[in-house]
């Protein structure tokens, strides 16, 4: 079996926890012993060998979960494939639901924690320390939070003239630039009447293509091209007010807020219609 099973893993638990513990304090991967993924992946490892009964990750929520799970798999995936000493053991983060790809079956009660399950390869003796297809891909889960915070935005014009920040908070940082212009939109359409949600409103968004341009520690930038047909419909005069249709380039700034990436920053181009509409900064891309 390539991953090690509960019965071997039980057999070589104190060699395990050495490995463990030699991992940690190795500062080129571990800069932060006590951020929170490697909490994360410290947990995963205590429910494995069956020495934690609970957990500070028992509750988090499936996002929360998945971005740790990326943040730790992306610094083992660079630290294993890296030349240099060798290592005896490649852990790595899997969805329960995958288990069966790696040769081990869900029926087993493996353990896991907020859904994810940490497998363990002996790979002492490989010139080349193999990850699973699996491991995590943060350029996926960036793409994802870009894809998140474009239907949040979306829907928050659609429920006006409710104003719900709780949903937009999930995928814009707080008091960022890009979740006070959406509030400043949200607030003036409000005060002026406009609604996307009435009968026949034929409003849409599509996104149609993204790409990630930048990953950095502290920041990332994604470039998208999307199309939005806001038409807006004024309550007090019981008439159409303005449409607005756009196809454009726009580039997201991501930053890490409470150890999850989120939107800071929306730079968008003007647009090619005259009427006031949903953006209103002209930038360089």
């Amino acid at each position: 079996m390539e991953y090690m099973s509960l019965e071997e893993i039980q057999e070589q638990c104190e060699d395990l926890r050495a490995f463990l513990a030699e991992l940690m304090a190795t500062k080129l991967l571990v800069s932060k012993p006590n951020a929170a993924q490697w909490r994360f992946f410290r947990s995963c490892f205590e429910q494995l060998i069956g020495s934690a009964a609970e957990s500070e990750f028992d509750s988090i929520s499936k996002v929360r979960a998945a971005q740790l799970k990326f943040e730790v798999e992306d610094r083992l995936r660079w630290f294993f494939l890296r030349p240099g000493k060798q290592i005896k053991y490649a852990p790595a983060l899997v969805h329960k639901s995958h288990l069966g790809v790696y040769g081990l079956s869900p029926n087993d009660c493996y353990p896991e924690l907020a859904g994810y399950c940490l497998l363990i390869r002996n790979v002492a003796g490989d010139s080349v320390p193999t990850l699973p297809t699996e491991a995590a891909n943060l350029k996926s889960y960036l793409e994802r939070v870009v894809t998140e915070c474009i239907d949040a935005e979306f829907r928050a014009y659609a429920a006006i003239p409710e104003i719900n920040q709780e949903e937009l908070a999930q995928w814009f940082c707080p008091q960022s630039p890009a979740m006070k212009e959406i509030m400043t939109l949200l607030q003036r359409h409000k005060l002026r009447g406009r609604v996307i949600n009435n009968p026949l409103n034929p409003s849409t968004k599509r996104l149609l293509r993204i790409k990630i341009h930048r990953i950095g520690r502290e920041e990332c930038v994604v470039h998208t091209t999307e199309y939005w047909y806001l038409r807006w419909w004024d309550n007090y005069q019981q008439t159409w007010d303005y449409p607005y249709r756009e196809t454009n380039t726009q580039v997201y700034i991501l930053r890490k807020h409470e150890g999850a990436w989120k939107v800071y920053e929306n730079l968008r181009p003007s647009p090619r219609t005259s009427a006031p509409n949903r953006h209103t900064r002209t930038v360089k891309l």
